[in-house]
Parts: C-alpha cells; sequence; structure tokens
C-alpha cells in the first residue's frame, strides 16, 4: 500500500512539474507517460483491495493443538501449515475493539504471516502464546 502511495506522489509531482514548470521534454509520447502515471498509480491502489474482497470468502484459519491452519487464495488454494512449536513472535494489529490483524513471526520463515481481520484475537493470542 505505501508503495502504490508513493509511485502516486511521484506521478502527481511529475505532472506538476510538467504543467507549471513547462514542459521537461518535447516528444508527444513523454507528456502521456506523465499523465497514465496517476492512472497506473490509481490502478495500483484500486486494484489490491478490491481482489482482497473477492478473496475474504475463501480464507480459513484452522488452530489445532500442533498447529496453525491457513487457507487462503482467490485462484488457486493455498495451504500453510504453521507449527506452533516454530511460532517466535506474536503481535496484535488493532482494528476495533473485538477485531484485529494478528502478525505470526515463525523461526523458517523471513516474513510475517499475517491473519486479517479476526476476531476476538485475544483468545487466539492466548492458544499461540500458551507454554505447554
Amino acid at each position: 500500500m505505501r508503495f502504490s502511495a508513493l509511485l502516486f506522489a511521484a506521478a502527481v509531482l511529475a505532472g506538476a512539474v510538467v504543467r507549471l514548470g513547462g514542459e521537461l521534454h518535447d516528444s508527444v509520447p513523454f507528456s502521456r507517460l506523465v499523465f497514465l502515471l496517476p492512472l497506473i498509480a490509481l490502478l495500483l491502489g484500486i486494484v489490491p483491495p478490491i481482489l482482497a474482497r473477492f478473496e475474504w470468502p475463501s480464507v480459513f484459519y484452522l488452530l489445532t493443538d500442533q498447529r496453525l491452519i491457513i487457507l487462503r487464495g482467490l485462484w488457486r488454494r493455498r495451504v500453510i501449515a504453521v507449527e506452533l512449536y516454530e511460532v517466535r513472535d506474536v503481535h496484535l494489529l488493532p482494528l476495533g475493539e473485538h477485531l484485529a490483524h494478528v502478525r505470526i513471526q515463525e523461526q523458517g520463515r523471513a516474513r510475517p504471516l499475517i491473519l486479517s481481520c479476526v476476531e476476538y484475537p485475544g483468545q487466539l493470542i492466548g492458544l499461540l502464546e500458551r507454554d505447554d
């Protein structure tokens, strides 16, 4: 999301420079490109949330006594299994009183897993952090 915001800001700045500061280059393709950049940035900002909305009904989280299983995917189903003993860190990103994103850092994974819009996340965190 930050990348698309930066891209949009760069496109707006380039458009302002061309409009207010005169043409940077006299070629017609360059001026068309400058006006296409905000459109591209807008699409990069709008398309991911729309895809996430369509994917949401097919996202499932399952917590067993040994692992956390995540099913997701819009066109192609992906199954992600995380062994509970490999969970290094659990972080809560609150969205409301009983709703949050839960970020899980696993030992063998560089990027954290993010469970989106978990209802009653305190219960999940309590189960993930318990010492057995």
